[in-house]
């Protein structure tokens, strides 16, 4: 039966009590951050006690350490889908982390008018003297996988004819690792996420069709 705590509509689910605790803390943690969120919030949210949850977890930090190792590993995971895909060209691929980040931040802001968080990782990043080291070395390798997969992508646009031969790949990559970096802080900061999508959508006119070949207009169009 779904019940209403905290004003919100809580459904039941299949998955296990201990996924359904990780569920709802990812949530929390986003939208309040790690001081806004604690064990009752979460237990109110699936009608349980917090003995339950301490049962599962022990304590906050454990909790909030495997909440976030488990969405870093999903979001790198589909970071790596994106930038690695052999089929896509550089700018197709950034516009398909903008549909990703898209769908993240609709799940938090109604409308595209909005500037609440959508992305643990930019906001537990705000709060990492408080975090774990387990915690805080999983948000920073959010970054060291980005750019792994950012100058593969790189790599595969240049050899694919997208980028002239003195491209400076360097570059590029890691203007595009920050632009992924930023991209929920920016939306916050904007009051909404069309500013990011302009923002994406600029830097291929500039940036990437500056060094598409010229026997490549349709690569410098895209």
């Amino acid at each position: 039966m779904a019940r209403k705590a905290g004003g919100e509509t809580v459904a039941p689910s299949r998955l296990s009590m201990r996924d359904n605790i990780k569920k709802v803390a990812t949530e929390l943690l986003i939208r309040h951050g790690y001081h806004g969120t604690s064990f009752r919030h979460i237990a109110d949210r699936l009608d349980i006690t917090t003995t339950n949850i301490h049962y599962h977890f022990g304590n906050k930090e454990k909790l909030v350490e495997e909440v976030v190792r488990d969405y870093v590993t999903s979001t790198c995971a589909k970071h790596k889908a994106i930038w690695e895909a052999p089929d896509r060209s550089l700018p197709q691929k950034l516009m398909d982390v903008a549909v990703f980040n898209r769908t993240r931040y609709k799940a938090f802001n109604r409308g595209r008018k909005s500037g609440q968080p959508w992305s643990l990782i930019g906001r537990l990043r705000l709060e990492g003297e408080v975090l774990s080291p387990g915690a805080r070395e999983s948000l920073a390798s959010f970054t060291d996988n980005v750019q792994a997969a950012v100058r593969v992508a790189v790599q595969i646009a240049y050899d694919r004819g997208e980028l002239v031969t003195d491209a400076p790949l360097d570059d590029i990559a890691f203007l595009l690792v920050n632009i992924v970096n930023s991209s929920s802080v920016f939306t916050q900061d904007a009051g909404n996420f069309e500013r990011l999508e302009q923002f994406f959508e600029a830097f291929s006119r500039v940036m990437l069709s500056a060094y598409a070949p010229v026997s490549r207009p349709d690569v410098a169009a895209q």
